[in-house]
Parts: structure tokens; C-alpha cells; sequence
């Protein structure tokens, strides 16, 4: 158990996120089994651990874990969650919680025998909270994190503070929005950077965004498709020409008896 305490510790003391995501702030306090859905590189691990750091700091009530570690090879993830509750723990981190096998079952486990045990878990987008697993329905609530809005990424890039606006607050006021947003700063000059790399936070890693967006796409289909939707590994040469032609195809209604034809597999499948 110290192993993760120590891990938890460096991790929270060495998070770095100069966005804050308005998800922080949507999460119902009252919920005691929360999800956290989206596309791998989009900040799932920053935000559990921002979390951590803006809510409990360094204290030991807290706890972030992640189901890659092979400790969780031999020791499940019930017995790991009733150690850590004996001991005070209160509120329990979960990364990557699809890499173990039954999780559904266990968090309903922790769910119903550890009744002051909050859990927020982190999945992959391609996972279906409720509907693929009804041992959660009216347990779990659900949260998607998405890729940074281009008010996020103007915030971060010209040192702004613009706030979120309702849908109802644009129609009704978009003529004062947008002369107070212009008269900071000139949006159109970030927008073509927006759109190159803006939406995937690993731009901030000074790398090669190119490069890491490609790697991201091949993760996403290499592991959580394959892995969480069980698709036999034969499939992936054609998951991946389906991606390539999804993409390269201009906006418009999906034709799937040619995209069929293209891949060489059935309209069914």
C-alpha cells in the first residue's frame, strides 16, 4: 500500500495542467461512483490527478491508482479498495480501470459494502457505462472529458480568462460577447492553430504533434477497440483503412454499402 501512496504523492506534487477543465466543477460532490470517459491523450490522468491536488492535496484520504500496474495481477481490486478504506480512505482514483477484468462488478462490490468510499474511474470513450454494463445502471454517473474548446486552448494561448457561455447566453447576448471577447483579443488569430493541434493537450509536450496525434490513432485503435469491444486482432488491418477513409472523406452523410466495398467486408459486419 505505501508503493501507491508514494506513486500518489509524486504524481500530485508533479501535475501540471495550465488549464483548468470546467468538468472540475460539473461532477455532483453528493455522487459516490463517478465515470470519466474520453479519447485516449485527451488529459484523463491530469484531470484525476488535478482533482486529487485541488481537492485533498496530500492527504492520505485520497488515493490514485492505476489498473496497469501489475500488482493488480494477483490482488483484486475489492480487496485493494477494503485495505485502503480500513486504513481512512475516503476517496479512490481509478486510471485505466477497462485493463481489468470484472470491473464493473467490482466497483458494485465497493459501491454497496464500503458506504463512505467515493470513486471517480477513468475509461476509455469507446466504453458504454450504462448500457454495456446494467450492474451499474443507476450507480455510476457519467462524464464526458473532451479535448480542449477553442475557448480553452485562446485562454491558454493569449493569457485570457474568457468564461464558458450557454447556448441561450450566446443567441441572446452574442453581440456584447463578442465585442468584449474582441476588444482583448483577435480570435481569428488562433484559429488555424486550433484547428492544426489545439483540441489534443499533448501539444504542450513540445514533441511532434503530428507524429503523437498518429500514435494516439493507432493506441485507440490497437488497444481500446480491440481490447474493450473484443475484435478479433485480423480485423485491425481494415479498422485501420476505415479510420484512413473517415478521414479523408469530406463531411456528409456515411455511405456504409461503399465503405463495406472499400474495406472488403460485409454491409453487416
Amino acid at each position: 500500500m505505501e508503493s501507491f501512496y508514494r506513486t500518489h504523492k509524486y504524481l500530485v506534487e508533479h501535475v501540471e495542467s495550465p488549464v483548468k477543465r470546467d468538468l472540475m466543477y460539473q461532477i455532483d460532490k453528493n455522487s459516490r461512483l463517478v465515470g470519466i470517459k474520453g479519447s485516449r491523450g485527451v488529459g484523463k490522468t491530469t484531470f484525476l490527478l488535478q482533482y486529487a491536488k485541488e481537492n485533498y492535496g496530500l492527504d492520505r484520504s485520497c488515493l490514485y491508482i492505476n489498473l496497469n500496474n501489475l500488482y493488480f495481477t494477483e490482488h483484486t481490486l475489492r480487496d485493494f479498495a477494503e485495505r485502503f478504506y480500513g486504513q481512512g480512505g475516503r476517496v479512490l482514483l481509478i486510471d485505466q480501470v477497462f485493463k481489468y477484468p470484472g470491473w464493473s462488478e467490482e466497483l458494485k462490490y465497493c459501491y454497496d459494502h464500503l458506504p463512505e468510499l467515493k470513486i471517480i474511474f477513468s475509461g476509455s470513450s469507446v466504453m458504454r457505462l450504462k448500457e454495456e454494463n446494467p450492474v451499474l445502471a443507476g450507480l455510476v454517473d457519467s462524464y464526458n472529458l473532451r479535448g480542449f474548446s477553442f475557448r480553452e486552448y485562446l485562454n491558454l494561448m493569449a493569457s485570457t480568462h474568457f468564461p464558458s457561455y450557454s447556448l441561450s447566453d450566446i443567441i441572446t447576448n452574442h453581440r456584447a460577447i463578442a465585442q468584449e471577447i474582441c476588444a482583448q483579443v483577435n480570435p481569428l488569430d488562433y484559429f488555424p492553430g486550433y484547428l492544426h493541434h489545439g483540441y489534443y493537450p499533448f501539444f504542450l509536450d513540445k514533441s511532434n504533434f503530428s507524429e503523437n496525434l498518429v500514435k494516439n490513432i493507432n493506441m485507440i485503435m490497437e488497444v481500446d477497440i480491440l481490447l474493450i469491444k473484443q475484435i478479433e486482432l485480423s480485423y485491425l488491418p481494415k479498422v485501420r483503412r476505415l479510420m484512413y477513409l473517415l478521414s479523408v472523406h469530406s463531411p456528409a452523410p456515411t455511405n456504409v454499402s461503399q465503405l463495406s466495398k472499400d474495406i472488403q467486408i460485409s454491409r453487416a459486419t
